[in-house]
């Protein structure tokens, strides 16, 4: 007699195991459907902050901390709203809201975010007292953790200023070297400039306030002793209308 094959004793028991692993399968799909998916909500904001740091970093690089798995938050029936409590933040630890209308809840999604930020820097020694043009300056980037207090960030900020002090090549340019492009200067002689029809007078004066082309200040008549305002014209002159 032909002994059974123990093959045969496999298959039930495969057929078993397989039920039984799609059954549980099953169970889980339907109860993890009752629940906010978390990759959801770490896209949410790993997407905030890349929208966030677009253009402004470079090499940037996010780090969201992980949801927990314990948490089970009901699937919202509305569009999740992102909150940023820091929205001008570029850079290091953040806390980002997520919070659904309905049904009612919120968490909190802390990250951190790394790179580097765009730092003006001087093309070539700058002199004291010099306007700043485009030619002067260029743009570096640094780690954000080396970013110098006061650091200018933008072009467009520094250019037309004027140097408060000597700026020496590849020096990163902060705020306090840097004052308006002043044409008059505060307790500095001016020239006061009238007409009277088209007669020109001039007079000598003292500046009370520091000025840029167009502005109008004050300043003292040194004849007469009397303050008065005008408009700066020129270096060291002032107009009276």
């Amino acid at each position: 007699m032909k002994k059974p094959s123990f093959k045969l004793f496999l298959i039930p028991i495969q057929l078993l195991l397989i039920s039984f692993c799609s059954s549980l399968f099953a169970q889980y799909t339907s109860y993890t459907a009752q629940y906010q998916p978390r990759q959801h909500l770490h896209e949410l904001v790993l997407n905030h902050l890349k929208q966030k740091t677009a253009q402004k970093l470079k090499n940037k690089k996010i780090i969201i901390n992980p949801i927990s798995k314990k948490l089970r938050l009901a699937i919202c029936k509305q569009p999740i709203q992102v909150e940023d409590k820091s929205p001008l933040k570029l850079y290091g630890r953040m806390t980002i809201k997520l919070q659904c209308p309905l049904p009612s809840w919120k968490i909190f999604v802390t990250a951190k975010v790394e790179g580097e930020l765009p730092v003006i820097i001087a093309k070539h020694g700058i002199t004291k007292q010099t306007l700043i043009a485009k030619n002067d300056i260029t743009v570096n980037y640094v780690p954000y953790k080396k970013l110098k207090r006061g650091a200018m960030t933008s072009l467009e900020s520094v250019i037309g200023m004027r140097s408060k002090k000597s700026i020496y090549p590849n020096a990163i340019i902060t705020i306090n070297m840097l004052q308006p492009p002043y044409l008059v200067f505060k307790n500095q002689p001016i020239t006061i400039v009238s007409y009277i029809g088209n007669l020109k007078v001039t007079t000598k004066g003292t500046a009370l306030a520091s000025g840029t082309k167009q502005q109008q200040i004050s300043f003292r008549n040194n004849k007469s002793k009397k303050t008065l305002k005008g408009i700066v014209i020129a270096p060291n002159t002032v107009w009276v209308p």
